[in-house]
């Protein structure tokens, strides 16, 4: 087997065996608003939900391999610290794509991407009309994990409100899968469909 020390490896061949490996990952589309109104949209694939009582959802901004810059999202949750997460299904993955793009910070990628902002009840940030699943949050904590290129930013989230579509939904109120429709991200250029023939069921054994 091909054995790597993460230490003698430069961080953007790394950063790409890490991403190509540990996958797919969910996307959180997350949306923040600067201290001047400014709308900022950014998808992120270093997310998932670690709690259900409280609930509590994580993604991670990372600073950037080539130049070591911060994201605007970053910046944007240290002055406001409220993020509204929306899930990302093949229904809108390219214009979230668009979305991914290093725009100047003045630009509102709602009006880049082509997505509709819509109002949260209860945060500033918008959330995104199109998403199946829309979550206001509030920051309750950001940790920082290293001052270097590749360095994650843990933003950790509380959901206090979720907005599900009804389009999404069987006849028990439950998320059905084929109809959600989500992505998930893999290394490089690549995402996948976790969707009809992709899915697949496994009963669970009942302890003895």
């Amino acid at each position: 087997m091909l054995e790597i020390n993460p230490n003698s490896i430069i961080t953007k061949d790394l950063h790409q065996y890490l991403l190509s490996s540990i996958a797919p990952r969910p996307i959180a589309l997350a949306s923040t608003i600067d201290s001047n109104g400014i709308n900022n949209v950014s998808p992120f694939s270093f997310f998932n939900i670690f709690s259900a009582n409280p609930p509590i959802a994580i993604f991670s901004p990372a600073r950037r391999v080539r130049d070591n810059t911060t994201k605007d999202t970053l910046e944007n949750i240290y002055n406001i610290k409220e993020v509204a997460i929306n899930i990302v299904n093949e229904d809108i993955i390219d214009k979230v794509i668009t979305t991914s793009k290093d725009y100047p910070k003045e630009i509102d990628e709602f009006t880049e991407s082509g997505l509709t902002p819509i109002a949260s009840k209860i945060i500033k940030p918008y959330r995104v009309k199109e998403s199946p699943v829309q979550m206001e949050c509030k920051v309750n904590k950001i940790i920082e994990l290293g001052n270097e290129g590749g360095a994650g930013n843990l933003i950790i989230c509380e959901i206090i409100l979720i907005h599900i579509s009804h389009n999404i939904l069987d006849e028990d109120q439950r998320i059905d899968p084929n109809k959600i429709k989500l992505v998930g991200r893999l290394g490089a250029d690549w995402y996948c469909k976790s969707y009809d023939q992709a899915l697949f069921q496994k009963n669970k054994k009942k302890s003895i």
